[in-house]
């Protein structure tokens, strides 16, 4: 599911149990976040991902919600190799 930066504001008050900054080619971060049991990838009023420069950039972002943990979700090496079999290994976090 998605939600655009104009509902989330209406979510100020409500506690948001994980923000996960999701690194997307190692270039840009997306958010991912989690509100009443339901996970977001916060979007823009086109519906596309909003795409931060950095994982301090997301961080900026939501410093005025009350984000109970956060993770940085980096990007691994063979996840961008054709041809890979899938290793099935978990995925990497970092809390901050």
């Amino acid at each position: 599911m998605h939600m655009d930066t104009g509902e989330l504001k209406s979510h100020k008050n409500d506690p948001i149990s994980l923000l996960e900054i999701v690194s997307m080619e190692g270039r840009y971060y997306m958010a991912r976040f989690y509100l009443n049991g339901q996970g977001y990838v916060l979007t823009d009023a086109y519906d596309k991902p909003v795409m931060f420069s950095g994982a301090c950039a997301v961080r900026e972002y939501f410093h005025d919600y009350q984000v109970e943990h956060t993770e940085v979700i980096p990007p691994t090496g063979t996840d961008e190799m054709i041809g890979m079999p899938e290793s099935g290994s978990e995925t990497m976090r970092v809390p901050l």
